[in-house]
This record gives C-alpha cells, structure tokens and sequence, in this order.
C-alpha cells in the first residue's frame, strides 16, 4: 500500500505541473475540431472530456479528504436527480430532452451529467470563496457565475445535440432552475467544509467560458 501510495503522490505531482496546458491544449483541439467537417467524431468525445477534467481537478485538489468525496457524490447525485425531474417533468428548467453527444443515458438523462454539474460547481465554489465577502455573498456570486457558463453553453448545447427545447427556444425557467440548484449546491460546499486548494479551478472555468464563447459567435455568424 505504501508503494501505491508513493507513485500515486509521484503521479499526481507530474500531471499537477502540466495540468494547465493540458487543459489549454484539451479545449483548444475540442475547439478546432468541432468547428472542422469532423466535428460529429468531436462530439462523441464530450464525455471523456468531462472525465478528464474532473480527474485532473482532482489531482489539484492538495486536500483530498472525505469531505471533498461527499460533496463530489452530493452535487454529482443531485444533478443527475435534478436533470431527472426537470426532463420528465418540465418543472425545474422547463421542456427539454437529450441528444446523443453526452453519452449514456439512465431513464432519458445522460449518467455524465453529475459530473458536468460537479465540475462547473466546484469551479465557482473554489473562485468565490477567495474573495474576502460574506459567505451568503460568495455562495450568490457563484451560483450567477453558474448560471452565467449555462448562458454560453445554451446555444451551443442545442446546436451540437447536447439537448433541444420542445418549444425551440431556451425558457427564462432554465436560468432560475439554474440558479437555485446551483445555490444549493454551492451552500453544500461550505456546509461540508471542502477546503479551496486547488489553481487549477480558475483557469478551467476561465478556459470553458471561452470555449463556448468562441463556439457560441461562431454560431451566430
């Protein structure tokens, strides 16, 4: 076991160093190939993107204690259950329903979809509680940072069959469904009493808003 453990800190220091460009060099391709005419092969890999990244958020965690884990098991749980109630109800973001590029599905609601919560979560929880505010203040800011990512991920989500509207258009229900999970989400943060060590959740919730972005104006040129 002390063997393991071993290469595993070695491990862990290794990728800590060269996390950021990967996560550079990830988006950028992700970029680059979903704008190519072999943008379909492209979307098929959004899963093991998100896996990647979470692993590598993960790694950069220097407190990997259980309070880390029941959080991570929290937001992921309560996303996939969230997701579930709002596609067969049409109550908590309004009528949608998945495509294929997320993967897997259980009961009409891709499995990955916890972690794409999990990861865009702690992102803002880690970001925001840097700031020298109260905590009510720092959970709020977080959830409208979430809510703010959703934003750019809409136009993109539907154009590349993450998941479609039944009336066509994004429900103004979506960003209050967004911002209120999110806010329970955040608060289960702090209530769990994770601890913010972590760089890399800075530049990769800076590096997703910019991936979209660049994917959402070329979109709508």
């Amino acid at each position: 076991m002390a063997v393991l453990k071993h290469y595993y800190f070695r491990f862990s220091a290794l990728i800590s160093a060269y996390s950021l460009w990967l996560v550079l060099l990830l988006h950028a391709v992700g970029i680059v190939g979903m704008l190519s005419p072999w943008q379909e092969y492209f979307r098929l890999l959004t899963p093991f993107n998100l896996i990647f990244c979470g692993a590598l958020l993960w790694l950069n965690h220097r407190d990997q204690k259980s309070e880390l884990i029941r959080f991570a098991s929290f937001v992921f749980l309560f996303g996939y259950i969230i997701e579930f109630v709002g596609v067969h109800t049409g109550l908590v973001f309004g009528r949608y329903s998945y495509g294929a590029t997320l993967g897997p599905t259980l009961f009409g609601v891709p499995i990955i979809i916890g972690l794409n919560w999990l990861l865009i979560t702690y992102s803002v929880s880690v970001l925001t509680d840097g700031f020298k505010i109260p905590l009510a203040a720092k959970i709020i800011l977080g959830a409208l940072l979430a809510v703010g990512i959703d934003w750019l991920i809409e136009p993109v989500a539907v154009h590349y069959d993450f998941w479609s509207w039944t009336h066509g258009y994004v429900p103004l229900r979506n960003y209050v469904g967004w911002f209120f999970t999110s806010l329970i989400m955040l608060t289960s943060y702090h209530v769990l009493g994770v601890k913010s060590e972590n760089k890399l959740a800075l530049p990769l919730y800076l590096t997703q808003l910019i991936f979209f972005l660049v994917l959402t104006l070329s979109i709508r040129l």
